[in-house]
């Protein structure tokens, strides 16, 4: 596999950035905007059409006894508590009654909040139960959740879900960050009369007010799995955009004088290694900790000391033949957890912390005839990582991150003398991020953002600041949204260099019908990929959404929701057009509960790809192309569910066409075990494409395109045994194939056409990825975990193209394979709980 085309070079040396004084840049920038600002200042000042619903309250009563979380809220203390009742449907039957009765009451002491649920049912038999692993999303059971927003902003939430099997899962809205893992008890019973819940929530893992008198915005979701019923104990209605925003109260907790928050997760981990060029079996071991300090009932300190990821899962990485870098997600726990400030304008991609260092692949050009690496690190070595976060009582959010990395080193050997020398890859680097986000009335927010990364060894600095905001009227029916940043790149040997950003969307937010206009403005010189992440620059896009949704059941229908999308694209530069788009979507469920829907994208006319060429001052023109897919999924309560979808591309000209299929059986063998499976096939024919490019004896580019036939399959399959609700055995194997078959080639002419070419090399690609992650977990205390991991990777390619699917797996399963044995063992010390036994 090539390695990805170093990204900045294309940002700032292939795109000539138009010279214009900054007084210029600002006329034209207002009328650009101008027409948007007046638009939205109509918008806010609307009246909207839909009243407000009075909210529910309820209170929580002292407890004046300990409370045993068993699942049976049968002490005495309970009797004093109000319910929570009346639970109102949120789908299908949006506003009708729960077809079971719900009763929730809530109490509280000094050090948390504790939460009684009573699900009715009287075919208990019938609740679906299977278990699954922590942070769950699907599981065919039923389940309680509690929603808590401290702060009563109607914007940030911890959710708290028991499923009745036992299985907890814990999130952070608004971005249903999963990744976040609160340590809190729970126990689910299923009785007689039907399934029971107790739940205790400390302070430790929440954030509040310093006030003395709370006033917290809470609901709670009941699901009923075998009626496909979510109920609400405060109404939610589906026409209006948000969950929190629409929350009940509860009152009645004051005068709480909340414990020292302090816990400390020490853990050590071992590893057993072999890489795919190396005989024997390497060992190491690893030691650190997690610490996590509440400052006050508000803000808390989280810190990560040497910190350990060996065990992290593999990416599901793909072959990427486009100019650009593929984005891929974070799947280290602590740079996921409580990371919703840091999230704020897209601004921060925590993956560019502990990345591949700035010089690996510069290591290769500076190895002498005589020398080979020895070692390269793909990534660098963290140190340390910290974060300070929390809220004011008047809805600031306070958000501070800092991460270290240590030097990095390469180590080359000269073959003739054995003699090894060390090159530095990249030095001591630092990254902050500062943000302050004020919660505002009407589910709004203004943001204030800024990033720092540092290199001193590299005299670099990079900074990003800016805002991001959003402002609702008060029947929160229209909102006006968007960000504007400027990224600054300092260095020690050359001019600083500046760039700018900005989006904004005018929406209509609430109702069946929802619309909005979206603008986004990038100059050529804007950069936050040092912290952050950002595929392309030098653009001015226009976009139009159209959405119609039914929330409510018709006919044989569920509910149906369908947009369409219409933007005009350019360059920022001279406005050069870029792209024309339609595109769209529609999707519906039946009162069967099979999902249908069906997808398209349009580009009705040639668009001019400034990127594809990868050599400045050129451009591709594209053809118009033609993108319809259909799919469906069948209902998951069933033992056997299927998901499919096909989809077909057809091009205005080479002939150049394609079609796609994916098929996803699972089986849920018991409650305890479950089996999934997906297939996906590609074929794309006669697909146009950048191959190379060089200089000519006249020192002009040459660059060369080719016409190819693409073909990608992928399988993975999936399995999770639960021994308990604790304890899990969990496989994923996934074999990602791709082949790239040249037909003919072509020089790109500088009007953007193809000229036939003559070439006789080979470009054929015949690439394999295979990955293998087998994990063995046990959650033996609440924050205390015992994981055994193997991982298995292969990469493999070459230029001959295999066609037969079988050799080419085994092929693959035969080449040499990266190894990683591993176990890691974490206890979390609660200095609360060592303070009690003494």
């Amino acid at each position: 596999m090539n390695p990805a085309r170093d990204f900045s070079k294309i940002r700032y040396k292939e795109i000539p950035e138009k010279r214009t004084g900054n007084f210029i840049f600002a006329i034209r920038l207002f009328r650009m905007i101008k027409p948007i600002f007046i638009l939205s200042v109509f918008l806010l000042c609307y009246t909207g059409i839909y009243a407000q619903i009075a909210k529910k309250r309820i209170d929580a009563v002292h407890a004046n006894a300990s409370i045993r979380i068993d699942g049976i809220p049968d002490e005495e203390a309970w009797k004093s508590a109000q319910s929570a009742s009346d639970f109102i449907q949120q789908i299908p039957y949006n506003g009708k009654p729960s077809v079971l009765k719900t009763d929730v009451k809530f109490m509280y002491d000094n050090s948390g909040l504790y939460i009684a649920a009573i699900m009715h049912d009287p075919h208990p038999d019938s609740i679906l139960r299977q278990l699954g692993l922590r942070d769950a999303t699907d599981l065919n059971a039923d389940f309680f959740e509690f929603q808590l927003c401290p702060f009563n902003d109607g914007i940030n939430a911890f959710t708290f879900t028991v499923w009745a099997s036992d299985v907890q899962t814990d999130f952070k809205e608004p971005d249903g960050e999963l990744s976040w893992d609160a340590v809190w008890d729970s126990k689910a019973v299923i009785g007689k009369d039907g399934w029971y819940v107790e739940m205790r929530i400390p302070y430790s893992a929440i954030r509040f007010p310093k006030v003395s008198v709370q006033k917290w915005g809470i609901n709670c979701r009941r699901g009923i799995r075998r009626y496909r019923e979510n109920s609400t104990w405060n109404f939610v209605d589906s026409k209006v955009d948000g969950t929190v925003n629409q929350e009940g109260l509860l009152e009645g907790i004051k005068d709480i004088e909340p414990p020292l928050r302090l816990s400390v997760s020490p853990y050590v981990s071992g590893y057993l290694e072999r890489g795919p060029d190396q005989k024997e079996w390497n060992f190491s071991y690893n030691y650190g900790a997690d610490l996590k300090y509440g400052i006050n009932e508000s803000f808390t300190l989280d810190m990560t000391l040497i910190p350990d990821f060996g065990q992290v899962p593999s990416d599901d990485k793909v072959y990427n033949f486009s100019p650009f870098e593929i984005r891929y997600d974070e799947k280290r726990q602590f740079f996921n957890e409580g990371t919703e400030l840091f999230n704020k304008g897209g601004i921060f991609y925590s993956r560019r912390i502990g990345s591949q260092p700035k010089g690996y692949d510069s290591v290769y050009n500076e190895v002498q005839p005589s020398e080979k690496v020895v070692e390269n690190p793909m990534q660098t070595r963290l140190i340390n990582a910290s974060k300070i976060s929390g809220r004011t009582s008047k809805g600031l959010g306070i958000g501070f991150f800092n991460a270290m990395s240590a030097n990095t080193w390469a180590t080359v050997m000269d073959t003739l003398t054995g003699q090894e020398r060390q090159i530095l890859t990249q030095g001591f680097t630092n990254y902050n991020m500062v943000v302050l986000d004020q919660a505002l009335k009407n589910n709004s927010y203004f943001d204030l953002l800024n990033t720092n990364y540092f290199i001193p060894t590299a005299g670099y600095t990079a900074n990003v600041s800016g805002t991001d905001f959003k402002f609702a009227n008060n029947k929160y029916t229209y909102a006006v949204s968007g960000n504007l940043f400027v990224s600054q790149k300092y260095f020690s040997h050359d001019n600083p260099e500046f760039g700018y950003h900005h989006s904004l969307t005018l929406a209509k937010i609430s109702g069946n019908f929802l619309c909005n206009y979206y603008q986004l403005l990038e100059t050529p010189t804007y950069d936050p990929n040092d912290m952050g992440f950002n595929e392309r620059n030098n653009k001015f896009d226009n976009q139009v959404k159209l959405q119609y949704n039914v929330y409510d059941p018709f006919w044989k229908v569920l509910n149906w929701y369908s947009s369409l999308y219409i933007s005009y694209n350019c360059l920022y530069d001279d406005l050069k057009y870029t792209s024309f788009e339609i595109w769209g979507n529609s999707m519906t469920t039946t009162r069967k509960y099979l999902t249908i829907g069906t997808d398209f994208n349009f580009l009705p006319v040639p668009s001019h790809d400034y990127y594809e060429p990868r050599v400045p001052g050129y451009m591709y023109i594209s053809p118009a192309e033609y993108n319809l897919t259909g799919w469906i999924s069948s209902d998951y309560r069933k033992k056997f569910a299927l998901d499919m979808d096909l989809s077909g591309y057809l091009a205005s000209r080479d002939n150049s066409f394609g079609y796609a299929v994916t098929i996803a059986p699972r089986y849920r063998i018991s409650n305890r075990l479950s089996v999934d499976y997906n297939l996906s096939y590609e074929l794309t024919r006669n697909n146009i494409g950048y191959v190379k490019d060089s200089l000519d004896p006249d020192s002009k580019p040459f660059i060369l395109f080719g016409k190819r036939d693409i073909q990608t399959i992928t399988n993975v399959l999936h399995g999770n045994l639960m021994l308990n609700s604790k304890m899990s055995v969990d496989l994923r194997v996934r074999h990602y194939w791709v082949t790239f078959t040249y037909n003919d080639y072509y020089s790109l002419q500088k009007s953007g056409n193809l000229q036939p070419a003559e070439y006789s090399g080979n470009n054929n690609l015949n690439y394999n990825l295979f990955n293998l992650d087998l994990s063995y977990i046990w959650n033996f205390a609440p924050g205390s975990q015992v994981s055994v991991v193997w991982k298995n990777s292969i990469d493999q390619h070459s230029n001959l193209v295999m066609h037969d699917f079988f050799g080419d797996l085994h092929t693959t399963i035969i080449s040499p394979a990266s190894n990683s044995f591993s176990i890691r063992v974490i206890y979390y010390f609660d200095a609360l709980y060592l303070k009690r036994r003494k």
